[in-house]
């Protein structure tokens, strides 16, 4: 059962902590799992602050891009940044033996990166889900069978223009960052460790004692819009300007909201309304779902929706509205996956 957060000092016993204070006097190695939008950009802000940066990418023209021209960052902020080295597969990042491993990948790809990733996982690694979605950091820890594993809430978002250039559409600080160890969420020497260093970089970031609860809003939210746009076609500031998309967007928040109460995370009487008003202000962007739905790869439904319906099971909590959104995106993606 998961537990209330906490500060470690006070919870927990980490073996390797002493190798965190030998850290302390050199900057860790950094490897950020996937260079889209959001990889790119929190690879960017940590290599252009000196930072030992490591890109992963499966994308070989990708990669040649980056080592010719480095990773170019434009509309919220201007970088232009190399990293250290690229790879491409984990395989290959044992070689340059990281310390923090940041998986920016799809959440819908994890159950087929992490039998690679634990090939090569050494007890010094930690390990951070840098994603959307409900259950990553879970999902971490069991399948790589690991005591502690981590979690960034991530709020900034942004789309490529063209090979190794980002526009960050968005920044709406703070990105938060927990731990889960054994079952609990807390903080600990490694959540320091990365609010400083992607706060230092410029992408303010802050330790969360439960980032689970920050996680419960953002997958609510990502919810909503990501499953109401993938399946009409609609950009976030349409959809919530639209009479009949607004109402199903509440009716997916209300759900949200009620699933989240009984998971033990409580919002209070004017979350519906706080939602929604943060919701209008998303624009004329398109969500990463509907760019998925139309480049026909897999969607993360299962992480979102989905989840809220799981959890809602679990809680017996009704969930029809996300119900019926998880199953049409999952016939659309059945759809293209057979070609």
């Amino acid at each position: 059962m998961t537990g209330r957060g906490g500060d470690v000092t006070d919870k927990c016993t980490f073996q390797y902590f002493d190798s965190w204070l030998l850290m302390a006097e050199k900057r860790p190695t950094v490897a950020v799992i996937g260079l889209g939008p959001v990889g790119s950009i929190l690879a960017a802000h940590l290599a252009n602050n000196g930072e030992t940066v490591i890109g992963e990418d499966v994308m070989t023209d990708l990669l040649r891009t980056i080592d010719r021209d480095g990773l170019k960052i434009s509309g919220f902020t201007t970088l232009n940044a190399r990293v250290s080295k690229t790879v491409n597969s984990i395989a290959e990042l044992s070689e340059a033996g990281p310390e923090i491993i940041f998986i920016s990948t799809k959440a819908c790809i994890l159950n087929a990166i992490l039998p690679e990733l634990k090939e090569i996982l050494t007890p010094h690694m930690k390990i951070v889900s840098f994603q959307n979605g409900l259950g990553n950091e879970q999902l971490l820890a069991d399948t790589l069978e690991v005591d502690t594993t981590y979690r960034v809430v991530v709020n900034y978002a942004g789309n490529k223009t063209s090979l190794g250039s980002t526009v960050m559409n968005w920044f709406q600080p703070p990105n938060y960052v927990g731990a889960y160890h054994r079952g609990t969420y807390v903080i600990d020497e490694t959540t320091k460790v990365i609010a400083e260093m992607m706060t230092a970089a410029g992408l303010d970031t802050k330790e969360h004692a439960d980032v689970k609860k920050v996680v419960w809003e953002k997958t609510i939210l990502n919810s909503t819009l990501c499953s109401i746009c993938a399946v009409t076609g609609q950009m976030m500031k349409e959809a919530m300007e639209n009479f009949h998309t607004l109402k199903l967007a509440e009716k997916v928040l209300e759900e949200g909201l009620a699933v989240a109460k009984a998971d033990g995370y409580d919002f209070g009487e004017e979350a519906l309304d706080r939602f929604v008003a943060y919701l209008e202000k998303g624009g004329a962007h398109k969500p990463s779902m509907l760019i998925d739905v139309e480049r026909r790869r897999p969607t993360e439904v299962d992480f979102m929706s989905g989840a809220v319906v799981l959890h809602g099971q679990k809680h017996n909590v009704p969930t029809p509205v996300n119900s019926v959104l998880t199953s049409i995106l999952k016939g659309i993606e059945s759809k293209y996956a057979k070609n």
